[in-house]
């Protein structure tokens, strides 16, 4: 058996864009239509003008600013995210299905979708457990060293996070493996794999900085370039310097993003062996 690799995982996402570049094509064009499609129905619903300078965002002037179809986008922004997160899955796990450039719309993506949705439904009440926990227990040191103590309580919240985070990050994957909500294989899946899954979400996160440090300077070279007056053709051209940034957002967030879940397929194949969909660990 193969001994596991976190630079072979971290580099499936750049293989499988090598691999279907048409797929890439067609989710950075889904996404190209979405965000789009977002920004002309949040302009058609008049939001709110930006709030005053130094004013601090509440919930409802976030949901002002996406106008009366707030719910709406939310939604869509959903399903695109599903059908692009679980096509990433299927060219990985099962590369044979490649029609329609593996997205679809049925039980896997239902079943993400359900998973997330109750993740976040769990995150509200148990979301601050860890940080309650190593407060219980470094509560009596904090008489004797408070500002030691406190650091070191940081510091071991921000741990306990780290390693439940890596313990269940491969759930969608095996989920979407499994063909079914496996409750009892989420957690021994990645017994003993904590350090090698760790390396690949490093290494992920350091190519995330490289590509982000490449496209931050573009969109704001982009975004000062404006016009100084409103008409026939100084719309045009806004329309087009919104056209190739909306271009570039959806490039950069297809491709990190396939990067990701490739990463996460990847790890999940090679440590399960032999494919639970009869592939094979590259």
């Amino acid at each position: 058996m193969r001994p596991l690799s976190p630079y072979e995982a971290s580099g499936e996402g750049f293989r499988l864009i090598r691999r279907e570049p048409k797929a890439m094509i067609a989710w950075s064009l889904l996404w190209f239509g979405t965000f789009t499609s977002a920004a002309w129905i949040v302009a058609a619903g008049k939001p709110v003008a930006a709030h005053r300078v130094g004013q601090a965002d509440t919930l409802s002037g976030v949901a002002d600013r996406f106008g009366p179809f707030g719910g709406f986008l939310v939604c869509l922004f959903l399903m695109v995210w599903l059908v692009t997160a679980v096509g990433a899955f299927r060219a990985v796990l099962r590369p044979g299905e490649r029609r329609w450039f593996y997205l679809r719309l049925g039980a896997d993506e239902l079943r993400l979708g359900i998973l997330t949705a109750t993740a976040c439904l769990v995150a509200i009440p148990f979301g601050g457990a860890t940080a309650y926990l190593v407060f219980v227990v470094a509560n009596p040191f904090m008489h004797l060293l408070p500002e030691a103590t406190a650091g070191v309580g940081v510091l071991a919240t921000v741990w306990l996070d780290v390693w439940l985070g890596v313990r269940l990050s491969l759930i969608a994957v095996e989920t979407f493996s499994e063909r079914r909500f496996h409750l009892t294989a989420y957690w021994p899946v990645t017994s003993g794999r904590f350090w090698y899954l760790l390396g690949c979400y490093f290494i992920f996160f350091l190519t995330l900085l490289g590509l982000t440090a490449i496209f931050i300077p573009v969109v704001g070279l982009l975004s000062r370039t404006s016009v100084a007056h409103v008409d026939f053709m100084a719309r045009g051209g806004l329309l087009l310097q919104a056209g190739v940034l909306t271009a570039l957002t959806s490039v950069y967030w297809t491709l990190t993003s396939t990067l990701f879940y490739a990463t996460q397929a990847h790890a999940f194949r090679a440590i399960v062996g032999e494919g639970r969909d009869g592939v094979a660990p590259a």
